[in-house]
């Protein structure tokens, strides 16, 4: 038996999740259906929760195999059995002990909006469309420092899914504003249930000049709950883009 780790791209508006889901489709549903099609019956383990509708450009799954793989036959093999919303984009064998998850160090989001009257069709799917003019991205690209560090993000978590602990440490955030497209890094090693679309949320209103740089920072600082923050960024813009490991687990 041996653990091998897969990197994946999917389009996240055709399904509820990562996870599996008892009512719908995630995933994780999609990806074990495909290794069972080439043999495999194991469990596949993601190393984050993406939820329904976002995307990911290189979400890291593992699974231990009944079968010897070649890497790049067993992706091969599963993107012929994959539906067209998900891609392996890459294999790897692992040491036994690597695990998805809990092996990461750190995940990288990104959140795309594009500001601008009109928006091209393919880019729909991908983006928060904001049409209006009126949006200053200077503030905003300010106040998004102030995520960086660690910090208590209680406000930023849906109230229904908030732990004990909703400390967190963010390693960076940066609001980038370059002609009609705007996107907003953050890197992290765990995340609270819709923190980083909260955090997009709140930064609209910055932008919009209904809140400024005071507000963003009380609300980390202070014990404020979900009440105090913005609503929820559309999950369309969010896409889980990168993972980090302490060793390079793929052979490109």
């Amino acid at each position: 038996m041996a653990r091998i780790a897969l990197e994946l791209s999917y389009d996240g508006g055709a399904f509820l999740g990562w996870q599996s889901q008892t009512h719908g489709r995630g995933v994780q549903d999609v990806l074990e259906t495909a290794l069972v099609s080439v043999g495999e019956t194991a469990r596949a383990t993601g190393a984050g929760r993406t939820d329904a509708g976002v995307h990911a450009r290189g979400q890291v799954a593992h699974f231990d195999a009944l079968k010897t793989w070649e890497p790049r036959r067993l992706k091969l093999a599963l993107n012929a059995h994959l539906p067209s919303s998900v891609s392996v984009m890459r294999a790897a064998l692992t040491e036994e002990n690597f695990h998805a998850r809990k092996s990461a160090l750190w995940r990288e989001y990104r959140y795309f909006i594009w500001n601008a009257p009109a928006c091209y069709p393919y880019m729909k799917p991908y983006v928060l469309w904001l049409r209006g003019s009126h949006y200053n991205w200077n503030p905003a690209a300010a106040a998004a420092s102030s995520f960086v560090g660690e910090h208590d993000f209680r406000a930023f978590c849906r109230a229904d899914d908030c732990p004990a602990n909703t400390v967190r440490r963010v390693r960076y955030a940066r609001l980038i504003h370059r002609g009609q497209m705007v996107l907003f890094r953050i890197v992290a090693g765990s995340y609270l249930t819709n923190m980083v679309r909260i955090a997009v949320g709140c930064l609209l209103e910055v932008a919009a000049g209904r809140r400024d740089r005071s507000w963003l920072h009380g609300l980390i600082e202070g014990s404020a709950d979900r009440n105090a923050a913005s609503r929820t960024a559309v999950a369309r813009g969010l896409f889980l883009w990168k993972v980090e490991y302490p060793c390079n687990i793929w052979d490109d």
